[in-house]
């Protein structure tokens, strides 16, 4: 299955999943009473939303090409087992899930949702053709950053 993948189906993935985002974050800072929760998932939200619109002007600019298949639906079958872990259905679902829990329980949710995207989005890098790979890198790199300040967050309060 080399390059399955390419580039502009990571980023339509990405696309939804940070609408998902921005929702769970934004729904999360209205909610919380902590000044640092409020703050940093009102930060996240907003990055979550200039990810959306920084991924969408990507998948503009790339090639739209069928994948090679070594079977017919091969392509179909691989997405949907790499996609049927996500963490929210719908904008709704994540704005749903930031509303029932604690701000603690919600980090850690959310501290899975960024590792599990990041751990997704390296398994797609193997499957683009390498001339892609610094469109999907800006990717990787937003979501480690995610992790990051959540791990920091989550020790704070």
């Amino acid at each position: 299955m080399a390059n399955l993948f390419l580039a502009s189906e990571i980023l339509e993935m990405n696309v939804q999943e940070e609408r998902n985002g921005a929702a769970f974050y934004a729904r999360l800072a209205e909610k919380s009473a902590h000044p640092l929760v409020k703050k940093h998932a009102a930060e996240i939200a907003e990055q979550e939303r200039h990810h959306e619109t920084l991924f969408t002007r990507m998948l503009q600019e790339c090639e739209q090409v069928e994948p090679n298949e070594a079977y017919p639906g091969e392509y179909d079958a691989y997405r949907q087992a790499l996609l049927k872990n996500k963490m929210f259905a719908d904008e709704q679902d994540a704005a749903e899930k930031a509303e029932q829990w604690t701000d603690k329980e919600a980090l850690t949710f959310a501290l899975k949702t960024e590792q599990a995207t990041l751990n997704l989005l390296k398994e797609l890098t193997k499957h683009i053709d390498p001339r892609e790979l610094p469109l999907i890198q800006i990717t990787v790199d937003e979501e480690a950053n995610h992790v990051k300040v959540l791990n920091e967050l989550l020790q704070k309060i």
